[in-house]
């Protein structure tokens, strides 16, 4: 893994506010995710809001809110605030390695469980259960949701997909034991990439993988490609899946995938949700997968072939 700079910046506003999504407010401890995920819509953000390319400079030059927890709390404090609940880790890991070092996630939960505050949150980090004990206490008097984002529980693949996370296994037994400890957690099987995740035999595998690890849930989405992300995406593609590139192309004129490839991807996974008895896929509803409106593609055209689900 390259090299990561970690730059200290303070910031006016630690609570964001979210339109047209289940929840209406987001925090982020971070922006930029060493994490490195291929895939990730949040390489959109960093490039837009100018704080580098959405490439290597996503990856490795991390900005961290050292001031968010002393803001959160001023925040929290206004009589305007109303106790909604707050979605942590919207355009970024806030579990990411540099949370090792600055420890702004833990004092913002910190600040929630002072206040009784809601949240949610997305991670693929095991080091969230380092702050079990914060986490807990929180959950007793509010209501907690824990994400982990599990794309593939293939380790060979897991690399090539998401190269600065930890091992899919890890973070299940970290979503276990944080269960046991009062945390109420379950699985995202976010993003679904087409010709690379969505066969039955690798959607099964981490549904069972969640089943086995005591997943309340299990959630999940299929890949969208937003401009920007697509340019890092497609050139990942090309290196390592090239037989994939011109089928690729021609699914995704737009941000999102085929209709009729999300129609016949929704039943297959309800069926594999149903044989390890997860409930309907409320956190689909929740919006944590990509947290921006999902605005309907303009009608388009057929072009050639584009994704067929495989059966193995």
């Amino acid at each position: 893994m390259p090299r990561v700079e970690y730059v200290e910046s303070a910031c006016k506003s630690a609570l964001n506010r979210v339109q047209g999504m289940s929840f209406s407010w987001s925090l982020n401890p971070y922006v930029g995710c060493s994490h490195s995920c291929h895939y990730c819509y949040a390489r959109a953000y960093y490039q837009i809001a100018n704080h580098g390319n959405a490439g290597r400079d996503f990856e490795t030059r991390i900005l961290a809110k050292t001031n968010l927890p002393e803001v959160l709390r001023r925040e929290l404090r206004r009589p305007s605030w109303r106790g909604e609940t707050v979605a942590i880790g919207t355009s970024t890991d806030a579990y990411q390695p540099a949370e090792g070092r600055f420890r702004i996630t833990r004092r913002a939960l910190e600040a929630f469980r002072d206040h009784a505050n809601p949240i949610g949150m997305v991670t693929k980090s095991p080091m969230v259960f380092r702050d079990l004990d914060v986490l807990a206490d929180l959950a007793s008097l509010a209501k907690v949701r824990i994400f982990f984002t599990i794309t593939t529980v293939d380790l060979a693949l897991w690399r090539t997909l998401e190269p600065g996370t930890a091992n899919p296994f890890k973070r299940l037994e970290v979503m276990r034991r944080l269960i046991d400890g009062g945390v109420p957690c379950g699985v995202l099987l976010a993003p679904i990439l087409p010709g690379i995740t969505d066969s039955i035999k690798g959607l099964d595998a981490v549904a069972r993988a969640a089943h086995d690890h005591g997943a309340l849930w299990l959630g999940s989405s299929a890949l969208r490609l937003r401009p920007i992300v697509k340019d890092h995406y497609l050139t990942f593609v090309e290196d390592e899946f090239p037989e994939l590139l011109a089928r690729y192309e021609r699914a995704y004129p737009f941000t999102n995938a085929p209709q009729p490839y999300q129609d016949a991807l929704s039943a297959r996974v309800e069926k594999i949700r149903a044989r390890y008895g997860f409930a309907e896929d409320s956190m689909r509803k929740s919006g944590f997968a990509d947290p921006l409106p999902t605005q309907p593609d303009p009608p388009a055209t057929r072009i050639g072939r584009q994704f067929v689900l495989p059966t193995l």
